[in-house]
C-alpha cells in the first residue's frame, strides 16, 4: 500500500514521474533490498555513515554489514534483525529507486519525514505502512469498531491485492446517511450478519476489477463488466463466509445484482471506501442492516 502512496508523494514533488512510478511497480519478486538501505529507512543508520563506511567498503572489499559491525555501527544481532527486512515490500520499492538512480540514499530519509508529515501519520503508523502490517495500515484509513466489519474490510483488502492489484491503496473512509451510487455491482448478504457490499464508480472506475478479475478484458464498463465485478463481490463474501464459519457465524448471499445506472441509498448506516487500483478510482460501500 505504502508503495504507490509514497511513489505518489515523490511524482506531486517532481522527483519522478508518473510513468516511472508506473514502470517499478509492481517490484521484482526477486530483487532483495541493501543493508544500507534497510538501516537508512529503520532509523537504524544515517545516509552519511552510510557513506563513510561505503568507503571503507572499496578500500577492503568487505560486506556492508561485515564492515559496519567492525566499526562499531552494527552489531550481529542487529544486522540479523536488518537482514529479515530484505524481502520487504516497502524496503524493495525504495531499493528499485536507488538502483535506478532515480533517488539517492540522502534524500529517502528527508522526503520520508515529508511524506509523513504531509499525510498526518503517527511513527506507529508509518511503521505499519512500512512493514506492511496489514491490520493496522487498514485502521488508518477504515477506523472501525464493528469486529464483523473489519473483518470484511480485511478479507476486500487481502482479496483485491491477491487478485487485482497488489500495490492498491486506500483513502480515508467516511459514514454517510444517503448515497447517490455510480454505475455498480452489488450483493446481500444474510443470516447472522446482514449487509449489503457496493461496488461502485462513474466513468471506467469498475475496470479496476473487472480487466484484471478474469482474462476477460473491456474497453468500457458495459453489463458484462458490471457482471464479472459482481462476482469478484461474490469471491470477496464467499471469503468472509468461510472465514465466520470457522467461529460458528452462518451467512448466506444473494445472487449478485448491478446496473448502469445506480441507486440513490439511504440508511444510517453506510460506510463508504475510496479504493485505487489499477490506475482506476472506485470505492467500496457497506449498507450495514440491524
Amino acid at each position: 500500500m505504502l508503495n504507490r502512496l509514497f511513489g505518489n508523494y515523490l511524482v506531486a514533488k517532481q522527483k519522478i514521474t508518473m510513468e516511472q512510478l508506473n514502470d517499478l511497480l509492481p517490484v521484482d519478486n526477486d530483487l532483495k533490498a541493501e543493508v544500507e538501505t534497510i538501516a537508512v529507512i529503520n532509523k537504524v543508520l544515517t545516509a552519511s555513515i552510510v557513506k563513510e563506511l561505503s568507503v571503507q567498503i572499496d578500500k577492503n572489499n568487505n560486506r556492508f554489514g561485515e564492515t559496519a559491525i567492525e566499526a562499531g555501527y552494527l552489531t550481529d544481532e542487529k544486522l540479523d534483525q536488518i537482514l529479515t527486512y530484505q524481502s520487504n515490500v516497502f524496503m524493495k520499492f525504495i531499493q528499485s529507486l536507488l538502483n535506478k538512480g532515480l533517488l539517492s540514499l540522502e534524500q529517502v530519509k528527508p522526503l520520508l519525514d515529508d511524506f509523513q508529515q504531509l499525510s498526518g501519520y503517527s511513527d506507529a503508523q508509518m511503521s505499519s505502512l512500512i512493514h506492511d502490517d496489514l491490520v493496522q495500515s487498514i485502521n488508518i484509513f477504515v477506523p472501525l469498531k464493528s469486529k464483523r466489519l473489519k473483518e470484511l474490510i480485511m478479507t476486500l483488502v487481502q482479496t483485491i491485492r491477491r487478485l487485482i492489484d497488489r500495490d492498491m491503496y486506500l483513502d480515508k473512509s467516511y459514514t454517510a446517511r444517503s448515497l447517490q451510487l455510480d454505475k455498480y455491482a452489488c450483493q446481500m448478504i444474510t443470516g447472522d450478519v446482514h449487509i449489503k457490499v457496493y461496488m461502485s464508480a462513474p466513468g471506467d472506475g469498475l475496470l479496476a476489477i473487472a480487466n484484471y478479475f478474469t482474462g476477460d478484458t473491456y474497453e468500457t464498463v458495459n453489463e458484462d463488466a458490471l457482471d464479472n465485478v459482481g462476482e469478484f463481490i461474490n469471491c470477496v463474501n464467499g471469503l468472509f463466509a468461510t472465514n465466520l464459519s470457522y467461529n460458528d457465524v452462518a451467512i448466506d448471499m444473494n445472487s449478485p445484482e448491478y446496473s448502469l445506472d445506480g441507486p440513490f441509498i439511504s440508511n444510517e448506516k453506510l460506510y463508504v471506501i475510496p479504493i485505487h487500483a489499477n490506475g482506476y478510482n472506485f470505492r467500496a460501500v457497506l449498507e450495514v442492516y440491524e
